[in-house]
């Protein structure tokens, strides 16, 4: 059975830019080469919402396996 655990989330940081990290580590996310930092707040929320639809996707596999 998938879960709703959500992996992602997003963050203002100190100098106004916002970054999506990984809940359970506590770090920015970091779906390629480059970490998801020093962003704008739009474009955190939608790379924030790719990744946690990717997740979801991957744990529904897993879980029919």
């Amino acid at each position: 059975m998938a879960t709703n655990t959500r992996r992602y989330a997003v963050r203002r940081e100190m100098d106004l830019s916002w970054t999506v990290y990984d809940l359970f580590t506590g770090m920015p996310a970091k779906p390629s080469t480059w970490a998801l930092e020093n962003l704008p707040e739009k474009e955190a929320r939608v790379f924030c919402a790719i990744l946690n639809e990717k997740d979801a996707a991957r744990r529904i596999i897993r879980d029919q396996k």
